[in-house]
């Protein structure tokens, strides 16, 4: 699919929309016009995987950066954007800051494509076509509605294309309805997908995808009985492995290797779906040292503290956090699996990994642990002999908890789970404060100017655990009242 399928998204775009480019993102091909085919709703359908691309950029910022994994390193810079991300990385974020609106906007674009594709699915030319168009665009939409509930709370349901008229009478609706939402889609597209596909249509979602994302929903709701059942199925039944190296997961001479079970797909080559990681999170001023074309941005950098809290015979550490040093010998860190050599900038053709075995088996561990099974701590074997560690061991449930919390954490980190991990076990005050105002204060946060530090139980209030809904899709409504997230 990289290969020929992106590359048609990119041509129905450049030869069909070039009169709409201004007003409509590269990947949003779900003109009503345009829907008469078997072969149009696949490219359609194909759009809705490209439309991951911008949202999924943004991402580590609500992320990541709101973990004990990442900070927005230059303490002393007055630029705008950097003000911004020191707000949201010490929880004080103005609903007005454009990447929470970007992100929103990104990602309720592809919502409606998703939407767009499945109100078309008349045109396809079989049963087996529709059902299958169908299970993607709802898999997608549930992607994107499963992250804006757990990042905004309440938000708006679209089910359906939204005319002007009728999104202004439309609120927001209760999280358990979203979730209702999500479950629903999500057992269509597990009942309904392909287990695997053609080597030329690696990419696409697959049964597998959707049961482990609908098992992941089901943890975050401590349904740890249906999770830890779905879980299983895919630990004996999906053909999916662990690498021998840490490293192999994310190179991109290995891709959608046994270990991916869905990904958010990049092509370089100047198609506009290309990765933009590796320059803006490649160090700032590092120019082609790290990432060979261009400069980087210095953004996403790993913290101190996560850097510490590896072993140092942790086979991960290395290739998961980069250290440059500049001309006066400073260490700069950077989230090495992100980074990769560029040709041209912001064009990387790095995958994005949304799920991957290691996370399945974590996850089960988890859920054996929840339900008293002392004996789950052995899914994480494989993880631990891979990173050249010795295997685990717990006297007690809460023991096990911190040390699937610590896996979780060496195994994924800069994959966008930590700040969710934290949510989930109620652990991210704890978690954070200790990693601002302990580990990592002398070595950043006191750096910051008295105004713009940080102050101990002022941040991290429950409330702050949401996000606050952007300020301009509340005021850009006149008929009726938009609720904002509390505190905000």
């Amino acid at each position: 699919m990289k290969n020929i399928v992106y590359i048609l998204v990119a041509a129905f775009v450049a030869t069909s929309c070039n009169k709409m480019l201004e007003v409509i993102p590269e990947s949003d091909v779900t003109e009503s016009s345009y829907y008469t085919s078997d072969e149009q709703l696949f490219t359609g359908v194909i759009g809705c995987y490209s439309g991951l691309i911008k949202a999924v950029s943004n991402e580590w910022m609500l992320t990541e950066l709101r973990s004990d994994n990442s900070w927005q390193r230059e303490t002393g810079s007055s630029t705008r954007s950097n003000l911004d991300l020191d707000d949201i990385d010490m929880f004080r974020p103005s609903a007005y800051y454009e990447a929470f609106y970007d992100y929103w906007y990104a990602t309720y674009q592809n919502i409606a494509s998703c939407n767009k594709v499945l109100e078309h699915l008349d045109v396809a030319k079989t049963e087996e076509n529709k059902n299958q168009y169908e299970a993607e665009a709802r898999f997608i939409r549930a992607y994107h509605y499963f992250n804006l509930v757990r990042l905004f709370g309440p938000v708006f349901l679209c089910d359906h294309t939204i005319s002007p008229q009728e999104a202004k009478k439309m609120n927001r609706i209760s999280v358990e309805e979203i979730y209702d939402f999500i479950i629903s889609d999500l057992t269509f597209a597990a009942d309904t997908l392909p287990t695997s596909y053609s080597a030329d249509q690696k990419g696409r979602a697959t049964s597998w995808a959707a049961k482990g994302l609908l098992a992941k929903v089901y943890l975050t709701l401590g349904n740890h009985q249906e999770a830890r059942e779905i879980l299983t199925d895919i630990v004996l039944n999906s053909g999916h492995t662990t690498l021998a190296n840490f490293a192999d997961v994310f190179s991109t001479s290995n891709e959608m290797n046994s270990e991916i079970i869905f990904a958010i797909r990049h092509k370089a080559g100047g198609y506009g779906l290309g990765c933009s990681f590796s320059n803006s999170f490649a160090p700032l001023n590092s120019k082609g040292a790290v990432v060979g074309y261009g400069d980087g941005a210095g953004l996403n950098s790993p913290t101190l503290d996560l850097y510490l809290s590896y072993s140092d015979d942790d086979l991960r550490k290395t290739a998961t956090i980069g250290v440059w040093l500049n001309t006066a010998s400073v260490e700069y860190l950077y989230p090495k699996k992100l980074v990769i050599p560029v040709t041209s900038l912001n064009d990387s053709e790095l995958d994005f990994p949304v799920l991957r075995f290691a996370d399945i088996l974590l996850m089960l561990a988890e859920c054996e642990n929840e339900l008293g099974n002392p004996g789950g701590l052995s899914y994480l074997d494989p993880l631990r002999t891979r990173a050249g560690l010795p295997l685990l061991a717990s006297s007690s449930q809460m023991e096990a908890r911190l040390l699937i919390e610590n896996e979780r954490r060496f195994e994924l980190a800069f994959e966008n789970h930590r700040f969710f991990d934290l949510v989930r076990t109620g652990r991210l005050k704890e978690v954070v404060e200790k990693e601002i105002f302990e580990t990592d204060w002398i070595e950043h946060y006191s750096k910051y100017s008295t105004e713009r530090r940080p102050v101990a139980g002022m941040i991290i209030q429950s409330w702050q655990e949401l996000l606050p809904i952007p300020g301009r899709e509340i005021d850009a409504n006149n008929d009726i009242i938009i609720t904002q997230n509390f505190g905000y």
